[in-house]
């Protein structure tokens, strides 16, 4: 558009000059005339080259009425509607010429205003549950400073997110549902519980759950293995080798050896590796090749014993003092002469 302006403001101004030459160079000779037009044409191509728009599709003022394009910028009133990039270059056109004289008008303003809309991007509006104003925000003072003069929101209302809390809430009551209808239909299914020996099945493994469906985090996939030494068959040499190579996983106090793992996403790959390291361990213990028998065993964890501590008579503190309620005694004194008289009188 800058381009266009300049062009059709270079050949007004042109046209000047070439006309005023040409009648001064009368008295010149035909050729020298013919090689300032051959020169003339030149420029004139060169100015044509710099527009982007073909001359020819040029509307000239006095045309249908319309407004002249080199004459634009002095009309500010005619930019309504026009593109938010054509406006500006039109104002930056009309500083540039007027200079000194620029004054922005209501009409300048109004159409640079008007692509503001234009220009902005728009913003996804939140949804609510329920269309209903703030009370405590709009009729109460008592909003942080760091919140004055931020947009209304309705806070005490409950916004509908991505889905995540709705679709929680439906799996709880789910749950809830089937705790309360199906669970108690399994009695009948009933049977007597007969564990197994504990040789047989040593193992005891501890898993956790928040009732969630993120399996991975660092609660659910946590995992505890227990066994105890009397449940593994020992004698007294593997059992020594077991609790040397255990270190600190084994408890002395309670006699059980204790692994846990959350190194994998998935309980159940933590738990393959927990039975496949005890495994281990226990193939290890009954190799005795090596016994580590001249090695002593290392009881970190111990039992804390809390010794009981004797004080003396003279600190205990004494009973504390019943206040004297003067209500109480008076009204005592009043039921013991009005039982008194209730008495005399049904005496014989």
């Amino acid at each position: 558009m800058t381009g266009k302006i300049l062009e059709e403001n270079f050949f007004l101004r042109f046209s000047q000059f070439l006309d005023n030459h040409i009648d001064s160079a009368n008295n010149n000779s035909h050729v020298q005339q013919q090689k300032m037009r051959s020169n003339w044409s030149k420029v004139v191509t060169v100015v044509r080259r710099y527009s982007k728009e073909p001359s020819a599709g040029r509307t000239p003022s006095s045309a249908g009425g319309e407004q002249d394009p080199a004459r634009l910028f002095l009309n500010p009133h005619a930019w309504k509607g026009l593109p938010a990039d054509q406006v500006f270059e039109l104002h930056l056109l009309r500083v540039k010429n007027m200079k000194d004289a620029y004054n922005p008008t209501n009409d300048e303003r109004t159409a640079i205003l008007s692509t503001i809309k234009s220009l902005s991007g728009k913003k996804a509006a939140l949804d609510y549950a329920f269309e209903i104003e703030n009370f405590k925000e709009k009729l109460m003072n008592n909003t942080p400073m760091k919140e004055r003069g931020m947009p209304q929101k309705l806070s005490n209302q409950f916004v509908i997110n991505d889905g995540s809390v709705p679709h929680h809430k439906r799996r709880i009551e789910n749950l809830t549902r089937v705790a309360a209808y199906e669970i108690p239909l399994l009695a009948k299914y009933r049977q007597p519980y007969n564990p197994r020996p504990s040789q047989e099945t040593p193992l005891t493994l501890t898993y956790n759950s928040d009732f969630s469906e993120e399996t991975s985090n660092a609660h659910n996939r946590k995992i505890k293995l227990s066994v105890r030494l009397s449940d593994l068959n020992l004698n007294p040499q593997q059992q020594h080798k077991f609790k040397i190579l255990a270190g600190n996983k084994f408890n002395h106090v309670t006699d059980t050896f204790n692994l846990r793992c959350e190194r994998y996403p998935e309980a159940a790959q933590n738990v393959n590796w927990a039975v496949t390291t005890f495994h281990k361990l226990l193939e290890e213990s009954k190799d005795l090749k090596e016994t580590f028998a001249d090695i002593p065993l290392r009881k970190p964890i111990k039992k804390k014993s809390k010794v009981p501590v004797n004080f003396p008579r003279d600190w205990k503190r004494p009973a504390p003092l019943r206040p004297n309620n003067i209500v109480e005694r008076l009204v005592a004194d009043a039921e013991a002469v009005k039982d008194e008289a209730y008495l005399q009188s049904i005496s014989p």
